[in-house]
């Protein structure tokens, strides 16, 4: 309002002569003096000119790329790319509606701040949806998964692998930042990204100085469907990090055992007969993980055995898994975190529980009365296109089993505790048969 004030003096002190200067400047066709568009002077063009010199700026201004940079990563685009967009016509108008809106005094005021200072018209835009696609395929060379701290053993040692945070290029922010960088006219900037913190630190292995136990159980290295289905669980168990007091979960960890998450067809247990199932062998895995806890005097809150003994554990030291319904569960009872490394040897699964050792204390772990039961009998089944009897089933016989678990310190057992009582039903043999003939009979005569 000041400034108003101080024009309308001015031309009243220059007198009537500036009045009709001025007002015959302000009833000129063309765009005032000291008008700019997107850094191009259009002043004292007409419509026609200012349209067709704005056209090639556009085209020209499309063209000129920018540095974008992101956490040592750089990309190049052109303002095209991005989604810069500079509607010629809509420019064109209000280059000339420059200085013809309001009074008299306020049309005056903007004319000579123009012609004295230059006036730069921010007419161009960016689309969203250019500039999103941009940053979305940017976003592929830039994100990136945290990782967590990890523990190996060297020599028998254990040596923490510091964690690596994460990071997430932020597309919404990124897109004002581009927006706001060229709308100063600057053609270098940093984009806008997150990091991501892992979910497991070098913090968190405090208390960890040893291996407790460790477990291992053999295998066919040429059955390869098993093994890798044994390398996919193994994989997601390695590295798991259990806190004083919380409990693991196979299944939880593991997750479903299906074909989309990599799991192929494998031998398994399957209503008592051995049968093709996806994500066969992951129980190699969780017997394994479950005589590794055993040794860890970790307690056992759930745990399952097959319907028949297995090849590679001793009988009642097995721990079946079934997704989701059957479960192999631990508690971490030891005062101190406790981290899993799992891996698949040459011939063996191996499973360790790294944790604060107890120098004095030993576990061991005992059969008692076990007994093996024979099969009842024989089962013959008539099967029809047979020509002499096959054995279907050769019968096996049942177990039936208890484990404790023997804790000693300084060779004195302080404590001796009942795992599990087992039981495995015996089989019988089943043999196929012909199918027996009906007796002859006389014919009537």
């Amino acid at each position: 309002m000041r400034s108003l004030r101080i024009i309308a003096i001015i031309l009243i002190l220059l007198g009537a002569g500036a009045v009709g200067v001025m007002m015959a400047l302000l009833q000129q066709d063309t765009m005032y003096p000291g008008v700019h568009v997107a850094g191009t002077d259009v002043g004292g063009l007409t419509k026609s000119q200012a349209e067709s010199k704005l056209a090639s700026v556009a085209e020209q201004k499309a063209r000129q790329s920018v540095t974008m940079r992101c956490e040592g990563k750089t990309f190049n685009p052109t303002l095209g790319e991005i989604g810069w967009q500079m509607p010629v016509d809509a420019c064109m108008e209000q280059a000339y509606g420059f200085g013809r809106e309001g009074n008299v005094l306020v049309r005056v005021r903007d004319v000579l701040s123009a012609g004295r200072k230059g006036v730069e018209l921010h007419v161009y835009t960016f689309s969203k949806q250019m500039a999103t696609e941009y940053l979305e395929k940017a976003a592929e060379n830039i994100n990136r998964l945290p990782q967590n701290a990890r523990l190996e053993l060297n020599a028998g040692a254990v040596q923490p692998i510091p964690e690596v945070p994460g990071l997430k290029l932020d597309i919404e922010k990124s897109r004002e930042r581009i927006a706001e960088m060229v709308d100063a006219g600057r053609a270098e900037f940093d984009l806008v990204a997150a990091s991501l913190p892992p979910e497991v630190t070098t913090a968190d292995f405090k208390g960890i100085d040893g291996v407790i136990a460790s477990y291992s159980t053999p295998y066919k290295s040429w059955e390869r469907d098993r093994t890798y289905n044994l390398k996919i669980a193994c994989k997601a168990i390695n590295g798991t990090l259990i806190k004083s007091g919380e409990v693991f979960s196979y299944n939880k960890t593991v997750g479903p055992r299906l074909k989309e998450y990599g799991f192929r067809d494998a031998l398994m247990f399957v209503d008592g007969q051995v049968e093709a199932g996806t994500g066969g062998g992951v129980c190699q895995v969780s017997t394994t993980v479950y005589n590794a806890a055993l040794l860890s005097n970790l307690q056992i809150l759930r745990r399952t055995h097959h319907s028949r003994p297995v090849v590679y554990a001793p009988v009642g030291r097995d721990a079946t898994v079934a997704y989701p319904a059957i479960d192999l569960k631990f508690k971490n009872t030891t005062g101190a975190p406790i981290y899993i490394a799992a891996s698949v040897g040459a011939k063996m699964v191996n499973v360790a529980m790294l944790g604060k050792k107890s120098d004095g204390m030993k576990i061991e772990l005992q059969a008692v009365g076990h007994r093996v039961i024979v099969p009842a009998g024989t089962d013959r089944v008539e099967t029809p296109g047979l020509e002499k009897p096959i054995v279907k089933e050769a019968g096996r016989a049942g177990h039936q089993v208890s484990i404790y678990r023997i804790v000693k310190e300084g060779g004195e057992t302080v404590k001796r505790e009942l795992i599990s009582k087992d039981y495995y039903p015996p089989e019988r043999r089943i043999i196929a048969i012909p199918v027996s003939k009906p007796d002859a009979q006389p014919e009537h005569q």
